[in-house]
């Protein structure tokens, strides 16, 4: 009787560089579109070069460690990423995308319906600031969506839920669980958005932390159960159509 030594080592699959090369690769275009957009609101005059090299930084920073992160607690809590388009999206595909645009339109109104409402409580600084053209806002929505995806669901939620099931020490995630990881990289998400406010109003007032955080908290908590559900590109594509819905078509339309 032989015994297969090697079986026990091949039971669970090799951390996937591919699909880890491929998510830089998107965030390293991703992070130069996000750039371009920065450049044009400062109406700066930076060369493309110089705009590709931060783009690079960027990903290697920040988007490395979580893409990692990632695919990693994913391969240890056993996630079935057997290639990239699995990871994108796990089932139904025409189901899928059409759930992330609807999902991704009601967010992006959800937002600019909260923005009015709390308008009148927002810094001078904050209301009255301009929304870039068309061109831009694409470029915003694009780069932020695939970028933040990366990082708050599949890199922060995905580790979340890893640690969590490491702690309690559970064989398989539960409702609780997730829906616990889901609110802290929500608020997590939210609060990366504070330094942006900060320096359009000089300063965080209570008010404008409430807002930032209750706005993307709600939309970060959708996102993530898009990503839980149905896959990264299901959440990638619904932040990019609610960032759509907020930069190009309500000041196309509204403003």
């Amino acid at each position: 009787m032989t015994v297969d030594i090697d079986s026990g080592v091949q039971s669970r699959p090799r951390f996937p560089l591919k699909i880890f090369g491929l998510l830089l690769f998107a965030s390293v275009f991703a992070s130069f579109t996000t750039i371009l957009y920065g450049v044009t609101v400062a109406d700066q005059a930076v060369s493309l070069l110089e705009v590709l090299l931060v783009a690079g930084l960027l990903s290697a920073i920040v988007t490395a460690p979580l893409a990692g992160l990632g695919l990693w607690s994913r391969r240890k809590q056993d996630i079935e990423d057997s290639s990239f388009a699995r990871l994108l999206v796990q089932d139904e595909l025409l189901l899928s995308l059409c759930l992330a645009i609807a999902l991704g339109i009601v967010c992006g109104i959800f937002v600019v319906l909260s923005d009015k409402a709390f308008y009148s409580f927002l810094p001078t600084a904050i209301r009255d600031v301009e929304l870039p053209g068309s061109l831009s806002g694409m470029l915003a929505a694009f780069g932020a969506g695939v970028n933040e995806e990366i990082w708050f669901r599949l890199g922060i939620l995905t580790g979340l839920v890893g640690l969590g099931r490491w702690l309690l020490k559970q064989t398989h995630t539960t409702a609780g669980l997730f829906w616990i990881a889901n609110i802290v990289s929500a608020l997590l998400f939210g609060a990366a958005h504070l330094p942006q406010f900060a320096l359009m109003a000089d300063g965080l007032s209570s008010t404008v932390i409430g807002v930032v955080l209750f706005q993307n908290g709600v939309v970060g908590l959708i996102f993530g159960w898009l990503y839980w559900q149905r896959g990264l590109l299901v959440a990638i594509l619904a932040h990019i159509t609610a960032d759509i819905v907020i930069h190009v078509v309500v000041p196309a339309f509204l403003g």
